[in-house]
Formats: C-alpha cells, structure tokens, sequence
C-alpha cells in the first residue's frame, strides 16, 4: 500500500527513533552482546548460538523487522569456572522499516576478558567493532505535490530522488560488568544469588550518516547501565529482575523487567556449567509505555523466549501491538571444539 511522502520520516522514527538513537529489543537481556561487548562469553557454557527476532507493530500495513543471529565463544574456560578467560562473540543485523524499505545491515565482533576476583565473582571488560551499511527505496512512496485536489496521483512527477544514498560506516563500544554467582558452590539452594551488573558506551566515534549527496547527520553516543538479578525465594523457585537504562543525545529510554522462575531439574551442585531446566514467566516495561508480557523455557542448554508488546502510549491508537522471539543454545558440558572431562 502506497504511503504519503511524509510517512518516509515517519518510518525512520519508527526504525531508528529520529536517527538519534537505536532500534531495540525487549528481552534485552538475550541479546546483551549488543549493548556490552563485555558480555561475550559471560554465560554458563563454552560456545553459544542465538537468533532473535522483532516484528515491529503487527497490523500496519507495513512491516518494520529487526533480526539478529550471533556466535559467542570462549578461550580458557574450564568445567568449574574457576579461572580467568577470554570470550569473543561476532553477530549479524538487519533491520528494515516502513514502505521505504528503510533499513541497516551490520556486522560485529567483539573480544572480552573476564578476571575472576573471587570463586564466586568476576570482573569482565570488552571492546566491539561493527562495519554497518544503510540504505532505503522511495519509489513505493506517494508525496504531496502528487496530491491533484481530489486525491493522489501517481502519475504526476514528484522530481525527487528514487533513492536514499546507500552508505556504509564504521562503528566501536565498550563495556564494563562484574558477576557474582553463588550458583554451582555448595549452598542450600534458598541461599543462591546471581547479580550481573555493567556499563557500556556505544557509538564512540560518532559515525556519520549520509541520507543524501548534500548534507549529513552524526550518530550519537549511547551511554547506558544495565543490572539483573536472581534471588531464590523458596524450592525451586526464584525471582528474576532486569533492568537496563540508556541515553543516546536527548532520548532516554528505560526497560524493567521481573520474572517468576520455576526449575524443573537442578544442574550440577559441584559445577557451575550444568544449566538447570527452568521455565519463567513475567512482565517487561519500558519507560516509553509499553508493557509486555513474556515467558521463556530452558531445557538444560536449549533456550526459548516470546514476548507481545502492548503499546499503551498515544502511539497505540495506530500500532497497537509487536512480537519477538529469541532462541539461542549452548554447550554447557564441554566445548564444541574441545572435550573437557571433570576431574
């Protein structure tokens, strides 16, 4: 369906929130390696593959489509978890918006180090660069120099260009975290705790974006924080909180999340890289009004995540709803390229 040529800005505050700050995701925290390069390889495993996917405001008319597929693995890891490692991640993007077929394709990687401080905590640090490439297609659109009175022609000329200049840019972040896990150490289970905390930046060197030959806009540094946790609160059951909190020029955004955790089967009490069979359910919010609803099933290594986004801001009037789905799964008793024996 043909558009108005004033939907094309809509569609880029659709994809990228005025240019100034990026696309995201709901569960955020399946897809930290984005945000943090210092998350790459801090999970309980040795090699991790994940996809995700956002089908933005379901019912437009139009599809607004964010993908991500990434690769994390890790040097020097051993089945205990008991000294220091290397992680590395690579990851693929495309997100693509609006009758204007608006989009990006990206492609990072990302090194890490992660510096046990205690058995049960560490210190992790990284750093990531991506090459990214953006473009988009005008000729779907209708402008209003097209409007005849009575209603859109197609057939007068709009003398604009048929095309966004395609460019590509060069992009860099880093990061910060610290965990802490009693999981895997010999502690009654109401007694475990699990706290991953970190801060990042992203964009550092303010990338330019070329929409067209004559002018050209800078990407903004993105500053954020992110926190989550998980408490026991009683036999097999814990409570998840996520959190994450990002300011990119003027925009602000913030996402909560909180979850109820059931385990199905308990890992290993000796060693920490045994996942448990789990099953969680809960709500994430943002700061821009949307609430989502959200479960999420691990079989031991194999992990499963939707979520329905309601738009509840004025914005629902028009798109009231999104879905993502992530799936991502890792090798937990030995590494893919390597067998590792306890003992």
């Amino acid at each position: 369906m043909r558009k108005a040529g004033w939907y094309i800005l809509f569609g880029m505050l659709s994809s990228f929130n005025a240019i100034a700050q990026d696309y995201q995701f709901t569960q955020y925290d399946r897809a930290l390696l984005l945000l943090n390069p210092s998350a790459a390889g801090n999970f309980d495993g040795f090699e991790r593959f994940s996809v995700q996917n956002r089908n933005q405001w379901v019912g437009a008319g139009t599809r607004f489509m964010t993908s991500l597929a990434a690769a994390e693995f890790t040097f020097g890891k051993n089945n205990f978890d008991n000294k220091s490692y290397a992680g590395m991640g690579i990851h693929v993007n495309r997100d693509v918006g609006g009758d204007a077929r608006f989009g990006s394709n990206l492609f990072g990687a990302s090194l890490s180090g992660h510096l046990l401080t205690s058995k049960q905590s560490k210190f992790s640090a990284g750093i990531q660069t991506a090459v990214s490439s953006r473009s988009g297609d005008l000729s779907n659109l209708l402008f209003f120099s097209q409007w005849n009175g009575s209603a859109f022609d197609p057939n007068i000329p709009t003398n604009e260009p048929s095309q966004i200049a395609r460019f590509s840019y060069v992009d860099a972040g880093a990061g910060l975290s610290y965990t802490y896990s009693s999981k895997g150490n010999r502690v009654s289970q109401e007694r475990q705790r699990y706290v991953n905390v970190g801060i990042f930046a992203q964009h550092i060197a303010r990338p330019k974006l070329r929409y067209n030959e004559i002018t050209y806009d800078r990407l903004y540094v993105k500053l954020g924080g992110h926190l989550e946790t998980e408490v026991n609160i009683g036999n097999r059951l814990a409570l998840e909180m996520r959190t994450v909190q990002m300011l990119q020029g003027k925009h602000y955004h913030g996402r909560y999340g909180i979850m109820l955790k059931s385990i199905m089967k308990q890992g290993a009490s000796i060693t920490r890289l045994k996942n448990d069979a789990f099953f969680s359910a809960g709500l994430y919010m943002s700061s821009t009004g949307t609430l989502s609803p959200v479960c999420v099933v691990d079989l031991g290594g194999v992990q499963i995540g939707f979520n329905y986004d309601l738009e509840l801001s004025k914005l629902g009037r028009a798109y009231r709803s999104s879905i993502e789905f992530s799936l991502s799964y890792a090798f937990t008793r030995s590494s893919l390229f390597k067998r590792t024996k306890i003992g």
